[in-house]
């Protein structure tokens, strides 16, 4: 349902359209134990520019050497995007930004009492002063200026406004409020919003922290009030508890609000799963829109109605944010979900044999036993006679010369013992490579369309879980596979997708 007559009835200054400004460069890489090399920030720069995203915060240059040839590389990339790199007042700072090829820049300077007496050392005066001066300088530069009153939600509001209309008077083309530490609460950012255009005539940015877990809550309220920026980043990784996250941000603004983003939404997965990937920061599997639990269900009410109409508990369908729906089992389960899983891992199992496989599951739960696909899988199911799967991975093993692994995969298609050679760089590349190999010379034309693995930390007490969308025969099938070696659960993925193929035929 979209709200935006709701809202506009309230509000009337809601934007038809909001920029999306991507700080995950930036702001997201100050997150504890991220460090991004060039090659990987020009990969996530361009994964940006294809979502859809207005402008790049490519990073701070004088932050290092490295810092500064990134901001550049991903500069010279061309990108639909407007790159923009961070500068403070300094204008040490706006030549190392402007330097590097940059179609913004972004100035700041603290503002509450607590910055400019603790970490500025200058009074009032001397910051007011230093802001006007420095955005001067950085239009004289040539460049689009975009102006931040750090730690804005904490600073004086009189003092705040005539520093923000001191910028505006200077030459800022749009200016920013940033919650620095998340203290900021949706009615404060909408007066913040209101006051700010107000005194500047500008486009208003908002900047939110999540320390109290209201960044997404605060930025909307912002566009509420007429904020036509957001500051957002992938996953909401940032500082301390992270930035206000762009998935939200994006969805709730698209679908709740009626407002444009230009954001591609059914990339929003693949951007969250890269990003993941290249910061080892793991996204919390019930993260909203993104979370491997977004969109699964458990209870078996919840299952029937999703199965018969997806409405029924789902906002909007996963196919729109590039996520699939997952059923996943436990004591609330019921039929339909024990039948949708197993149907994932090519079971057909009688009406009697899915009873008694529901029934034990139930009694596992009430016993206080997560009950994991694995777990049906290897201990309920075994005592099923003639359950087995279309295919079976029956073994698996690896060698490695050099940089390249070969994986040997022994199969059972339909009681058969089928055997396979795979190569790759590493050990689920090449069990990858050998039961696609394997199961290829069987059912004609299988292309894999995308793969979700997760490993856990500690692979000898949880299994690693592997989702994969194959193609046989221009039939799109997902299947499932989990196993405390990576490799054979990207292999027991494929093998039950392709089991669903043989199982109808």
């Amino acid at each position: 349902m979209v709200w935006r007559e709701f809202v506009l009835g309230r509000n009337p200054s809601l934007p038809s359209r909001v920029q999306v400004f991507d700080t995950t460069l930036r702001d997201g890489e100050q997150s504890p134990g991220v460090a991004l090399r060039v090659e990987e920030k020009v990969r996530i720069a361009e994964t940006l520019a294809d979502l859809g995203v207005a402008v790049i915060e490519a990073g701070y240059p004088a932050v290092s050497r490295g810092e500064t040839e990134a901001v550049k590389a991903i500069a010279k990339l061309g990108l639909p995007s407007k790159i923009c790199a961070l500068s403070r007042c300094d204008k040490g700072d706006i030549d190392r930004a402007v330097d590097a090829g940059v179609d913004w820049v972004h100035v700041f300077i603290a503002t509450s009492e607590l910055h400019m007496k603790y970490k500025l050392r200058m009074t009032p005066d001397e910051v007011y002063g230093r802001a006007v001066e420095m955005v001067e300088y950085a239009k004289s530069r040539g460049v689009t200026v975009h102006f931040s009153c750090e730690d804005a939600t904490r600073s004086e509001r009189s003092f705040l406004l005539k520093v923000y209309r001191g910028a505006a008077e200077a030459g800022a083309d749009s200016v920013d409020i940033p919650d620095t530490v998340g203290v900021a609460i949706p009615e404060v950012m909408k007066d913040l919003v209101r006051e700010v255009k107000g005194v500047t005539g500008l486009p208003v940015a908002v900047h939110c922290h999540d320390d109290m877990g209201l960044a997404t809550a605060n930025t909307l309220a912002g566009v509420e009030a007429g904020a036509e920026i957001v500051h957002v980043t992938v996953n909401g990784i940032g500082e301390r508890a992270g930035n206000t996250s762009l998935e939200e941000v994006v969805l709730a603004l698209e679908t709740l609000y009626g407002v444009k983003t230009g954001i591609r939404l059914e990339k929003l997965a693949n951007v969250s799963r890269l990003v993941s990937r290249l910061t080892g920061m793991v996204v919390q599997k019930n993260k909203a829109v993104v979370g491997d639990n977004a969109f699964s269900h458990e209870s078996g009410i919840h299952v029937h109605g999703v199965i018969n109409n997806p409405a029924t508990y789902e906002p909007v369908m996963p196919e729109v944010v590039g996520k699939r729906r997952r059923i996943v089992l436990g004591k609330h389960s019921g039929t339909h979900a024990v039948l949708e899983v197993l149907k994932q891992h090519g079971f057909n199992l009688s009406a009697e044999e899915t009873r008694r496989v529901l029934q034990r599951v139930k009694e596992l739960g009430d016993m206080g036993v997560r009950v994991t696909e694995e777990l049906l899988l290897r201990e309920v199911l075994g005592a099923i006679d003639g359950s087995r799967p279309t295919i079976s991975i029956e073994s698996i093993a690896y060698s490695r010369d050099g940089e390249l692994f070969s994986c040997t995969i022994g199969m059972s298609v339909r009681g058969e013992r089928v055997q396979s050679v795979g190569y790759g760089r590493s050990t689920v590349t090449a069990s990858l490579d050998a039961v696609k190999r394997g199961l290829s010379r069987l059912v004609g034309q299988l292309h894999l369309e995308d793969l979700t693995l997760y490993v856990p930390p500690d692979l000898d007490r949880y299994p690693a879980e592997a989702e994969v969308v194959v193609s046989v025969n221009s039939r799109t099938l997902t299947g499932r596979g989990l196993a405390n070696d990576p490799g054979l659960a990207v292999a027991m993925a494929v093998a039950g997708a392709v089991s669903q193929a043989l199982s109808s035929e």
